[in-house]
């Protein structure tokens, strides 16, 4: 079911209704009408698919009850024990849990790397193969699982949450499936946490007209992002990348540089649409992004994009590596060799590797996605590790680190940076893209933006004109919103004329200047596909 179809409409208003009517003697029975609306949801995408979601929910939530009895287990042998038998009984303990927190990672991590990286292994053994005695393997068709890495995700971090003993696991298994199946997030997120999220899902929600009308509000601003920027940039970054062969110079670049604020558009508008259904419902759910392109750093841009997903690597990867036994033994190593700092730092940018080489593979199964984390690793990792040569080169110079050029600079700078990464996931395959940064240095010519070339790949100049006008636009909302103003509550505590006057203008502008016409799936979002 398109977010942007008829039905996905009738489906909320009949939703809204069903919920808020619902009776209030029944009310700790409300969260079932979110459990059937997620499960309708789903089915629309392909009732078939379901038995993965099912198999992920049932996996994980027996797997916590496992686990949570273990723990109760326990503390109650805990309390019996001296002093000496307590680190015997917490290694067998931990070693328990650790049998079942694997064999339910195995299960649901092994049917999202089948079913999402099968064929990347089997084409990449068939160019080994290339030459031999030995047949070609043939590739295999799997439909994918709407959601799959997402959900995946998210119950995972369940079991590890419980492993740990951070709360107590759901003993209601249709309760933890309304947590995994919460239709907004199971498109493309937010990753939510259970003790943030499933609590909202099972109380009672009222209507409430305020919450309701911001919440549609922000639902309307992602349906701008996504409907009359990004799938505009699309039409125009599309041409080029499909054609890559034809094209060379500035175009490449701006191809690559407007596919950038494709993606956040296209990104962040489907969180602003799916942020604001949940809050219509009285619910809450994490932020996904904050403004990354105001980062100073390529840190700092993989703390404001896609927040969820990176605190996940950081609480469920980045950590237990960097902590781990073999990095303490290599930071000891380290010390007596280099000192304090590198012993510090260099462990702790290998754990920074690990992670983005899996958010590389995270986003799709190619040799160009490990590339582009291998590239984010490497300017995060020397952004930490050689920090006292920056600090030291910019006392030197008498940089002001607080004024308005020097932020302005690092700003540029990262977005400059971002942009170049961005060739790696823009371009079908390695080659493709090392193809176009070639092409991008090879000739310069500045002259297309005279000569109208710009207007002659699928935009014309009325559509161009358009996208750069509606562009601007969203850079002041975000540098308004950078600067500490909550833009729908300053709008809603005006006078109705004036209020009205910005929903309407908006409301308008997509409808008029959305993009509708064939071959332009609005209900596509790229990170769907990741």
């Amino acid at each position: 079911m398109s977010l942007f179809s008829i039905s996905f409409g009738v489906f909320l208003v009949l939703l809204f209704l069903i919920y808020f009517l619902f009776p209030r003697k029944l009310d700790k029975y409300q969260w079932v009408v979110l459990l059937v609306a997620s499960y309708i949801f789903y089915a629309f995408a392909g009732a078939g698919l379901i038995v993965f979601l099912l198999t992920s929910t049932l996996s994980t939530w027996y797997a916590g009850v496992v686990l949570g009895r273990m723990n109760a287990e326990y503390r109650e042998k805990l309390k019996k024990c001296t002093s000496e038998e307590k680190k015997a009984l917490k290694q067998t303990s931990t070693k328990r849990k650790r049998r079942v927190v694997a064999a339910v990672a195995v299960l649901n991590f092994g049917i999202l790397g089948v079913l999402k990286y099968t064929n990347f292994f089997i084409e990449n053994l068939n160019v080994l193969l290339k030459g031999s005695m030995a047949a070609p393997i043939p590739v295999m068709k799997f439909l994918l699982p709407l959601g799959i890495s997402f959900y995946t995700f998210q119950s995972m971090g369940y079991v590890f949450d419980v492993y740990r003993s951070k709360y107590e696991p759901d003993g209601n298994p249709l309760r933890y499936a309304l947590f995994v199946s919460y239709f907004p997030q199971i498109i493309q997120g937010p990753i939510g946490r259970h003790n943030d999220l499933a609590h909202q899902l099972y109380e009672p929600h009222r209507f409430d007209y305020r919450r309701f009308t911001f919440g549609l509000q922000r639902a309307m601003w992602g349906y701008f992002k996504k409907m009359v920027i990004a799938d505009r940039i699309g039409i125009w970054t599309g041409t080029v990348v499909s054609n890559y062969t034809q094209y060379e110079g500035i175009t490449v670049f701006l191809s690559v540089m407007f596919y950038t604020l494709q993606i956040y558009a296209d990104f962040s508008g489907g969180m602003d649409v799916v942020l604001g259904i949940s809050e219509a419902l009285g619910i809450g759910m994490t932020e996904n992004f904050r403004r990354p392109y105001f980062s100073r750093s390529v840190a700092e841009f993989w703390q404001r994009w896609h927040i969820t997903l990176g605190a996940w690597m950081r609480e469920y990867v980045f950590y237990p590596l960097a902590l781990s036994q073999p990095f303490a033994k290599l930071s000891k190593k380290l010390r007596g060799r280099f000192g304090p700092f590198v012993a510090k730092v260099l462990p702790t940018s290998l754990a920074s590797f690990a992670v983005f080489i899996l958010v590389g593979i995270w986003h799709g199964a190619g040799w160009n996605y490990v590339v582009y984390g291998l590239y984010q690793a490497v300017f995060v990792s020397t952004g930490t590790l050689f920090q006292p040569i920056y600090t030291r080169c910019r006392k030197m110079f008498r940089v002001r680190e607080d004024g308005v050029a020097w932020k302005a600079f690092q700003t540029v700078r990262t977005i400059f940076i971002v942009t170049i990464g961005r060739y790696f996931i823009h371009a079908d395959d390695l080659s493709s893209a090392f193809y176009m940064m070639k092409a991008t240095f090879k000739t310069f010519n500045p002259w297309i933006f005279f000569d109208g070339s710009l207007y002659s790949m699928g935009l014309d100049r009325r559509n161009f004109q358009l996208l750069i006008a509606m562009v601007i636009i969203l850079f002041v909302v975000d540098a308004i919103k950078e600067h500490g103003t909550n833009i729908r509550a300053t709008i809603a505590n005006q006078n109705i004329a004036i209020r009205w006057f910005a929903y309407y203008a908006v409301l308008f502008t997509i409808i008029i200047f959305g993009i509708y016409g064939p071959g332009y799936d609005a209900s596509t979002f790229i990170y769907q596909h990741f």
